[in-house]
């Protein structure tokens, strides 16, 4: 037999060597640590927070003094429009005055990555949504063009002397931070100044301000 028949021949599925390989596998997968609670609590809430059904949902999901705020540093200090730390009312505000503009498109929305950090209570969330500006009216279309904005959430959580209620139940996000894809972003924003004439209203913050 030449070496490389023997080097793609196919393994007897019952032989010694394929078997003692299954029962590692096995051993290993069943003796695999499994997510704490902690973990789980913390994990849910991110993606919560990351793929809301509503502005309530989020809502709920706060600590009554929590901050939102946009990274990153240079992008920040340079631009006027992403320097609020805003609270859960000023938050909301946002989210309504940006909703005015701006809609998901197919396929809307794609977590990438989630990572959680329980001794610290901290989650990082990489995600796209997929967003295209409203046409004049409030309407979008199938022909509008579409903007991926390939983003990182930071999110830190409360710890138990922070919460209104202890235990796990009680863990609320306390802080979070947008760091937009400011290219897309700035896209976003000159498709709907093309659709609404030219001007965002002043009550605006976000990504959606910077121009290209």
């Amino acid at each position: 037999m030449s070496a490389t028949l023997a080097t793609h021949r196919t393994l007897d599925p019952q032989s010694p060597s394929v078997n003692t390989t299954r029962a590692i596998l096995r051993a290993t997968m069943s003796s695999a640590p499994k997510p704490s609670t902690l973990y789980a609590k913390l994990r849910g809430l991110a993606l919560a927070h990351a793929q809301p059904d509503s502005v309530k949902q989020i809502l709920a999901i706060r600590h009554p003094l929590a901050i939102h705020a946009w990274g990153h540093n240079y992008l920040v200090q340079h631009n006027p429009g992403l320097q609020d730390h805003m609270d859960n009312a000023a938050f909301a505000a946002h989210l309504a005055s940006t909703g005015r503009y701006i809609t998901y498109a197919p396929p809307g929305e794609k977590v990438h990555d989630v990572m959680v950090d329980e001794w610290k209570r901290v989650a990082v969330v990489r995600m796209s949504y997929f967003l295209k500006a409203k046409k004049a009216g409030g309407e979008s279309d199938g022909e509008s063009e579409v903007v991926e904005n390939d983003l990182i959430w930071t999110l830190r959580f409360t710890q138990e002397t922070e919460q209104e209620i202890s235990g796990i139940d009680g863990i609320r996000i306390i802080e979070s931070v947008e760091y937009i894809d400011a290219s897309a972003s700035a896209r976003l924003g000159t498709l709907v100044r093309v659709e609404t004439g030219g001007e965002i209203g002043d009550d605006v913050r976000g990504g959606i301000v910077l121009k290209e």
